[in-house]
Formats: structure tokens, sequence, C-alpha cells
């Protein structure tokens, strides 16, 4: 059985259509999170694999959205923290998958304050897992 570790937070995932980023979307799901899932690109490729990531974490009976955007775009970065703030309610937390093409700055801008913590596109699932726990101690 999976610890329950984030009851009550609200972590936006960046890269969710990625498998890694779906995997880390799903396991903080299973610990109690309630998940935004944003994409690295606006593509439908991308939307449907973000979709059904968010098809997951509602069997899981966790609350989600799904953001498609460009991540390389400062203002869809903002849009999709407000969206993910209004369906979600505050973030506490953001995990980016480690990608030139996200604008982190303006993710670290949205979530003043907040953890944003960015994992190494090889990074294991369970290591991404603890750095998200280090970031709430």
């Amino acid at each position: 059985m999976t610890a329950i570790v984030f009851s009550g937070k609200r972590i936006l995932v960046v890269g969710g259509e990625t498998a890694q980023g779906r995997a880390l979307a799903i396991a903080l799901a299973e610990r109690g999170a309630d998940v935004a899932i944003a994409s690295l690109t606006a593509s439908p490729d991308a939307g449907f694999a973000i979709n059904s990531a968010l098809n997951e974490l509602w069997a899981l009976d966790r609350r989600g959205v799904a953001l498609a955007i460009d991540a390389s775009d400062a203002a869809a970065l903002r849009d999709a923290v407000a969206r993910a703030e209004r369906e979600l309610g505050r973030l506490d937390a953001m995990v980016a998958i480690d990608d030139a093409r996200i604008a982190i700055d303006a993710l670290r801008d949205a979530l003043a304050e907040r953890a944003v913590i960015v994992v190494a596109p090889d990074t294991p699932v369970d290591a991404a897992i603890d750095d998200v726990v280090g970031a709430f101690n």
C-alpha cells in the first residue's frame, strides 16, 4: 500500500504527456495529491496523453485538471497556473520534467513562495517523489 503523504496537497506537473510526467502525476495522486497535469506542447497528441492521465487520476478518486499548453510560453504557463488554481484551489507546489522548452522563471513567478521542483528526465519516479516530499519538509 502506498503511503498517503500528500493528502490535501495540490500539485502541478509540467510535462505530463511524457512517460515520466504521467507516472509522476499518478504516483502523486496515489499518495493523496490532487494534480494539475500540464503538457510541454499544445499538440493534439500531448492533449490526448494528459487527458488519458487525468482519467487515471479520477479512477483513483482524486481531483485533477488537464492543461494542454506550450510550456515555453510564459503567458500560457501563468494562465495554466491560474486555471489550475480555479479548478483545484491554491497550488502547493509544481514539479517540472526538466526540458529546455519550459519557461521556468514564469512558473517561479506565478508560484511565488511555493515549491518549484525540477527533475531530470531520467530521474526515477520514486526519487522525484522524494524530492517533492523534501520540498514540504
